[in-house]
């Protein structure tokens, strides 16, 4: 008996993939973003054993955050965002997080871990709130490619 996750697909060789482009909504490549958000972390003093959480839901700039505090050794730590109250705070508690980036669309969910959770991170909104903005905050730093030294872990 063949079943159809046996059989091998050919390639098709008239297929072309669509380019893949990661930019944020002003056209910004993701590389620059990148590394735009490694040097705030390392001007913040994070690094290695450091942990950044994200409330954000799926957007071109996640990326970026990603790679840009994973490539200075900063762990970062996605919430899920089916997550509310108790639940959610446990989650943070166990986390630890120095620093939590919180899409503004989803400050209601924040709201409803106030008192509930033991750590006390930095909260920077992402988009769209009157408060400290990790988007605006990063557009201080030079989007140039990170000098090896500079992008080195510095906790040991």
């Amino acid at each position: 008996m063949h079943f159809a996750l046996d059989r091998r697909a050919e390639p098709d060789p008239a297929f072309a993939p669509p380019p893949l482009r990661l930019a944020d909504a002003g056209g910004t490549p993701s590389g620059e973003r990148r590394n735009r958000y490694a040097r705030w972390a390392l001007h913040e003093g994070l690094g290695e054993g450091d942990v950044v959480a994200l409330l954000m839901r799926n957007q071109p700039d996640l990326l970026a955050i990603w790679q840009g505090l994973g490539s200075v050794g900063v762990t970062v730590a996605p919430l899920d965002l089916t997550l509310r109250g108790a639940a959610l705070a446990r989650s943070l508690d166990a986390i630890g997080p120095r620093h939590l980036f919180v899409d503004s669309g989803l400050a209601e969910i924040l709201c409803g871990v106030q008192g509930l959770v033991s750590v006390q991170p930095l909260v920077w909104w992402h988009g769209g709130a009157d408060f400290a903005r990790i988007d605006l905050e990063i557009a201080e730093y030079d989007d140039a490619p990170l000098d090896p030294q500079e992008s080195a872990p510095r906790r040991a």
